[in-house]
């Protein structure tokens, strides 16, 4: 089950004005499972490489496991991904994983197979920070249908999120307003919902998956945000 947790959190767990690049931060998260003792540091960290280009990375770590994701991409008015890479080591069976985009033909690449990308698509990782920066720029005045395509293990499939609501997130940090956005499906029972702070461009402030066997959530612990400590209301 612990496996299963930290796998889940290494996926994930990362106002200006629109199409501004986005803003660097590190941001540190608890976990928790159904009031289960899990002790595991779940970390998201974007920093930018050269101009216009960014590494966004997720790592959770516990005694038993390490998963590590990082998504490589351009900004140009939106997220480009270049790169993406998956590591899981320890208890079970070791994984790794490597994706490749190639925009001059419009493909991307998982040990040696070449698969077709429509313009916009995102990776596993990336899509999270793609977006918040589609809800920075709605600017609060009708937030959007979110439509995602996400390539995946050597094909591409649809992520769609909507928001849901607004609520006051009481964290180690303070308390912080959030808006809620959720993931829409039709052929699942798991609940897939975000906790985002539009005061730092949307960045995740909570993440609570449910589903019929259990669920596990992350909530923000402590956080830096383009270089200064977050604070809460």
């Amino acid at each position: 089950m612990k496996i299963k947790i930290l796998l889940v959190i290494g996926s994930l767990i990362s106002g200006s004005v629109a199409f501004a690049d986005p803003t660097p931060f590190r941001a540190v998260y608890k976990t928790d499972y159904k009031g289960l003792p899990v002790s595991a540091t779940a970390i998201r960290e974007l920093k930018q490489v050269a101009d216009h280009r960014y590494l966004f990375t997720s790592t959770a770590k516990s005694f038993f496991i390490s998963v590590t994701e990082q998504s490589l991409f351009d900004w140009h008015d939106r997220a480009i991904p270049l790169e993406y890479q998956y590591s899981r080591k320890g208890i079970g069976k070791n994984r790794n994983d490597r994706v490749t985009f190639d925009w001059q033909n419009n493909t991307a690449s998982r040990e040696e197979l070449d698969f077709d990308v429509i313009e916009g698509t995102l990776d596993r990782l990336l899509y999270q920070l793609q977006m918040r920066e589609d809800l920075n720029a709605a600017n609060g005045e009708q937030w959007p249908k979110m439509h995602y395509e996400v390539a995946d293990r050597g094909r591409t499939r649809v992520y769609d999120f909507e928001v849901t609501g607004r609520e006051i997130i009481t964290t180690p940090l303070g308390d912080i307003d959030t808006i809620r956005a959720t993931r829409i499906r039709e052929d699942s029972d798991r609940v897939t919902t975000f906790w985002l702070a539009p005061d730092y461009e949307f960045l995740l402030v909570r993440f609570l998956q449910q589903e019929e066997k259990g669920g596990f959530e992350l909530l923000l612990k402590e956080a830096e945000f383009d270089g200064e400590p977050l604070t809460g209301l």
